[in-house]
């Protein structure tokens, strides 16, 4: 008789925190599963793993044909940077794997802060690599966000990709900020 163990998890998780200009918390926003790293995610993995080109369509909706390369999966974009890093958009389409971009991303009157990193062991059976950005509603009005992007750089060309694409509804009102999480969890 066969036994089997309970797998191995890796799970993506998104979640959000609104404050307001001095930092004090407003709101807590439930954690949710992404909708899941989409096909570019794995497809640079296997270029940077295998040390062979796959072709990947890039935020652009152009093919591109990246190779292994130190800046793959990059995603530290620093504030202002809003091409990639983690972004935002009010788009409602249903989430598909083959997605290259948000549906309607959001820049205008939106600060895009530095995309931090951290790590974390909450127990002995549990890793968390979290990324993190901030984006202050400078539009004068309330900021509906309805889609939560991770876009990185491959390449030696720093060609732009789309890691996830998950629905997510966050109103932020006008003058605060909001600050979304991706947890990328490793459980025993």
């Amino acid at each position: 008789m066969t036994t089997y163990r309970t797998p191995k998890k890796i799970e993506v998780f998104l979640s959000a925190i609104i404050h307001d200009r001095k930092g004090n918390v407003v709101a807590r926003l439930p954690r949710v599963h992404t909708e899941c790293l989409i096909a570019a995610f794995l497809k640079l993995l296997k270029v940077q793993v295998a040390q062979a080109a796959e072709t990947i369509k890039d935020t652009g909706g152009v093919d591109r044909s990246p190779t292994s390369n130190v800046a793959n999966l990059q995603t530290n974009a620093t504030a202002g940077e809003t091409t990639w890093g983690l972004v935002v958009g009010t788009g409602t389409n249903p989430v598909t794997m083959t997605d290259n971009k948000l549906q309607t991303q959001v820049t205008a009157n939106v600060a895009h802060g530095t995309v931090g990193f951290s790590m974390n062991a909450p127990d002995a059976s549990t890793f968390v690599f979290a990324i993190t950005r901030q984006f202050s509603n400078n539009t004068g009005a309330t900021l509906s966000i309805r889609e939560v992007g991770w876009y990185f750089r491959g390449g030696s060309a720093l060609w732009i990709f789309c890691a996830d694409r998950t629905l997510y509804s966050v109103d932020v009102p006008a003058g605060l900020a909001v600050t979304f999480t991706y947890d990328i969890t490793i459980t025993l």
